[in-house]
């Protein structure tokens, strides 16, 4: 029994010998120099990395860069079983152009598929055209023209928009303010002529003071109401 153990204890002294030596190399490259390299969260290198790994699962980030907002960022895994083995994994980051127009709201395309609208990140490699479309006008421009780090502001003339006269708010405002006039107005004219009925049959000085008064008012809201028609005619005689 006591040979057993023995040979029981260095069984596992063995393979836990063997174990510990079992160890495999993991290289990882992308085609960017400044890009950075996770494993297993932790900051590894940039560019390039070889290090020496045993079996295991293995969680690879590469990112182009930490700091800015929307980054391309590459999520992978790998599952290391063998001993003595070189694993090599290449990662391929394509230019993310931060891409603006004048005016914005411009729909990015590439190879006729919607990306994005303006402003925006967008991905791109170096054999990629970018077209801005808005307003039923298009501009294209080549990848190799655009800078991963700068606005490009490109030029895409406004279309003016031909408004109807008679189909616009401001002649909706005219038309209602005008009614409102005529309706004044009539109010006073009306008043006026009543207190002029009631100051011919009482010959009353108060009345024909309150005649005068609403006269005064009705004669002002008759000139705004043929201030407002005659800008209503001039607007639909240019239009």
């Amino acid at each position: 029994m006591k040979y057993k153990f023995y040979i029981l204890f260095v069984i596992l002294l063995v393979s836990r010998s063997l174990a510990q030596d079992c160890k495999s190399f993991l290289e990882i490259e992308t085609n960017r120099d400044s890009s950075l390299i996770f494993i297993n969260d932790q900051l590894i290198g940039y560019g390039k990395i070889r290090a020496e790994v045993t079996p295991g699962k293995y969680f690879i980030t590469v990112k182009e860069n930490i700091f800015r907002w929307n980054e391309h960022e590459i999520n992978d895994s790998v599952n290391i079983k063998l001993c003595d083995k070189e694993y090599l994994i290449s990662y391929n980051l394509f230019d993310k152009l931060f891409i603006d127009s004048k005016p914005q709201d411009a729909s990015i395309y590439i190879y006729d598929s919607l990306m994005a609208r303006t402003p925006n990140f967008v991905n791109v490699n170096e054999f990629q055209t970018v077209s801005l479309r808005k307003n039923g006008l298009s501009k294209s421009i080549h990848s190799k023209e655009l800078s991963p780090y700068n606005t490009i502001p490109l030029e895409i003339p406004v279309t003016e928009k031909n408004e109807i006269f008679s189909e616009s708010d401001w002649f909706k405002v005219l038309v209602g303010t005008a009614t409102v006039f005529g309706a004044v107005s009539a109010y006073f004219k009306i008043k006026a002529d009543n207190r002029y009925d009631e100051y011919l049959k009482s010959k009353d000085p108060d009345k024909l003071n309150e005649v005068n008064r609403f006269d005064l008012y009705s004669g002002i809201s008759f000139g705004l109401l043929q201030i407002n028609f005659g800008y209503l005619i001039y607007k639909f005689l240019i239009d």
